[in-house]
Order: structure tokens, then C-alpha cells, then sequence
């Protein structure tokens, strides 16, 4: 939804303040729950024994409950209601729709082997990397324990896909202002809603391909069209959902801009994800025929380039995992941590402090990274 619903001048007094007023909603309602105290997390019966003991770790975390009531408020404050209510369930219930459209072993080889004719996946591509293990309504594990990558990806711990969504939503939010203020004179041309809701809803399928095993590492990860399959499955949940392919389009520009010789990767994203959610790819809007085989439909949106650039706090973040990691590995023994335990250590550690404030901590040297350990919660 736009702030201004015309393109009238936002010059008058009474216009002004009404626009400037919309624009600062997320940032107040972040504001407030920085302010307000963490409510509890509550993990859900029925997880695996993995899943359930990262989530125990995120549910114990300050800062993980912290992250997730920001993250709350801001879905909230999106301004179409019917946005902002699909994405505020799906952060409550991360559900994989997709499954239940495959209810058999011979359904999901048949769309294993459908992808790969296509060239989105490898021929022997394990079927259970399209179809993890989910409980009977969908649900692997929460949104606020999920790790943000895999294993040795960034934000690899109970908690960090909420604190990479947090940021990209905020991150593409300031993006879209940025954009209205230098380019349209203030005026809303960059659908904020778009910007927040996109950021929030491209890594949602992280709940499902990255689940714990019991020695603290992550499930394998699918690769569909060259891009972690966590993307194009994403893609196929907002399909199911009733997304349109414009916000498709858009979502699915988190991994490449739709310009400069990516585009083609973006449309093989949306082939993809359309083949998974069950529907034509070109009667649905997102592509069309080409005389060399496909293009997207129509010209893409800036809210699609606006989440694009949002997508990057992996630029700090990876580099934060590759410093920090080793460095818990070797501080670990010191502070009596059993060798079994050392993955489940860096998962709460992490989940406590977050890579990056253990990767500042690394840079001022001394014993501040071992101090700041110290202070983890029992």
C-alpha cells in the first residue's frame, strides 16, 4: 500500500505530515518493541528431538526474543491487510503447502524427475531435498529457532534467520524511502509493504531444509536453479498463498537483480517455483515465451531491485561465521566444554550474543570475545 494515493504534491502542510507520518510507522513500531520487554517463546510439541532443543536454546535467548517481537511488529505494520496477514501467519505457522500437494512417494519422484528434465535440479537429486521431513500440518520448527543458513553459512545458529529477516525487512524498508525521497520527490512510488513483506518472505522456507540434526549441524541443503532451494521453494509457498507474480517476481529477485544478464536467473527461479506450486509459469504471469525460450512477463518492479539490495548483510555476516566459528572451536576446551558438545556450544553462544557481536568483540582483541562468552546465560 502506498502512503499517498495519488500523485498530487506532498508540499501541503496537512499532505506533508500525513505522509511523513505513514513512512515512520515501521520505524516506530520497531522503536516500541526495542522498548518493551521480550514476550516468552514457547516451543511447540511435536518437533523432532534436534529441532526441539535449538528451539529450547532460541526460547531462552534475550536477544532471539528480542529480534522476534521487532520482527512481529514490523509484519504488523504492513499496510494492506491482507499483506499483512499472510505474512504475519506465515511467521507464525511457516508452513510448507507444497508438501501436501505430493502425498506420495511416487507424486514426489515424478516432480524430482520434472525439475530435472528441466534442468533446474541434477537427475539424481535426492527427493527428500524437496521434501524434508515436516509435521502433519506442514511445520518443521519455529521461525524464531531456524538457523539463517547452513552450517557454515552465515547466521548459522537457533534464532538467526529471524535476526537476517529483521534486517533485510528494515534494510529494504529504508531502501524504498531512500528511493521515494531522491527520485519521485517524496512521494511514495516504492510500495513499502512490497519492501517489508518480500524481505520477510524469500528465506521462509529456511524453517524446512535447514533443520538440526542431533550432532548440531544442518540438514543438506537442495540446490534448485543454481541457488539454495530454501529460494524457488519460497517462491512456490507465495504462489500457494495467493501471492500475485508481480510480489513473486519480486521475491524472487532476492538472489540476482532481474537486470544485467541476470534476469535469466530469475526467471528460471520463477519456472521453477511455479512447476513446484503446480501452476503455468506463463499463464500465472511470471514469464513468457521468447524467441530463445523465456523472459519475465513484464518489466520488473523497483520493489524487485529494492530486494535485491536488502538481501546483503551476508557480506558482514559470512564474514563474521568463518572468524567466529574457529575461534569458539579453539576457546571452547578452555571453558570445559566436552567435545560432543562443542556444535550445541556455538549454537547457544551464538544464539545468545549473534556472530556479529562476537565477530566485534574478535576485532578489539584482548579478552574481550572471551568476556563477553562469559556473560552467556546458563
Amino acid at each position: 500500500m502506498c502512503v499517498a494515493s495519488t500523485r498530487t504534491s506532498l508540499l501541503a502542510r496537512s499532505g506533508f505530515l500525513g505522509a511523513v507520518g505513514a513512512a515512520a510507522l515501521p520505524l516506530l513500531a520497531s522503536a516500541a518493541a526495542d522498548a518493551a520487554p521480550a514476550a516468552p517463546l514457547v516451543v511447540p510439541t511435536g518437533l523432532s528431538a534436534a529441532n526441539a532443543r535449538a528451539a529450547r536454546i532460541a526460547a531462552r535467548s534475550p536477544l532471539v526474543r528480542s529480534l522476534h517481537m521487532q520482527i512481529v511488529a514490523l509484519a504488523g505494520s504492513v499496510g494492506d491487510a491482507t499483506l499483512r496477514a499472510d505474512v504475519v501467519d506465515l511467521l507464525a505457522r511457516p508452513r510448507a503447502s507444497y508438501q501436501a500437494m505430493y502425498p506420495t512417494s511416487q507424486s514426489r519422484v515424478a516432480l524430482r524427475d520434472a525439475l530435472a528434465r528441466e534442468g533446474f535440479i541434477a537427475a539424481d537429486a535426492p527427493v527428500a531435498g524437496l521434501f524434508p521431513p515436516v509435521g502433519a500440518d506442514g511445520i518443521a520448527q519455529p521461525f524464531w529457532s531456524t538457523p539463517g543458513s547452513d552450517t557454515n553459512g552465515h547466521h548459522s545458529y537457533p534464532g538467526g534467520l529471524c535476526a537476517h529477516e529483521l534486517f533485510n525487512a528494515r534494510m529494504g524498508m529504508q531502501f524504498a524511502q531512500t528511493y521515494d525521497r531522491q527520485y519521485f520527490g517524496g512521494r511514495a512510488n516504492v510500495d513499502p509493504d512490497v519492501a517489508i513483506a518480500a524481505a520477510l518472505y524469500h528465506d521462509i522456507m529456511k524453517t524446512v531444509v535447514f533443520q538440526y540434526r542431533e550432532d548440531g549441524t544442518f540438514l543438506e541443503e537442495l540446490s534448485i536453479g543454481d541457488t539454495g532451494g530454501h529460494h524457488c521453494l519460497s517462491g512456490a509457498e507465495a504462489i500457494l498463498r495467493g501471492r500475485d507474480a508481480r510480489f513473486v517476481t519480486v521475491l524472487l529477485s532476492a538472489h540476482a537483480a532481474p537486470s544485467l544478464g541476470d534476469e535469466r536467473k530469475v526467471v528460471t527461479w520463477a519456472r521453477a517455483a511455479a512447476m513446484i506450486a503446480g501452476v503455468d509459469p506463463v499463464a500465472f504471469g511470471l514469464v513468457k515465451r521468447t524467441p530463445d525460450g523465456f523472459g519475465l512477463a513484464a518489466l520488473p518492479p523497483v520493489e524487485a531491485f529494492v530486494n535485491h539490495l536488502s538481501d546483503h548483510d551476508y557480506v558482514l555476516t559470512i564474514q563474521a561465521a568463518h572468524h567466529v566459528r574457529p575461534a569458539l572451536a579453539a576457546i571452547a576446551p578452555s571453558l570445559g566444554i566436552a567435545a560432543a558438545e562443542t556444535n550445541w556450544w556455538r549454537l547457544r553462544a551464538c544464539s545468545e550474543h549473534s556472530e556479529i557481536a562476537l565477530y566485534e568483540a574478535l576485532t578489539r582483541g584482548g579478552d574481550a570475545f572471551k568476556v563477553l562468552l562469559t556473560r552467556e546465560s546458563s
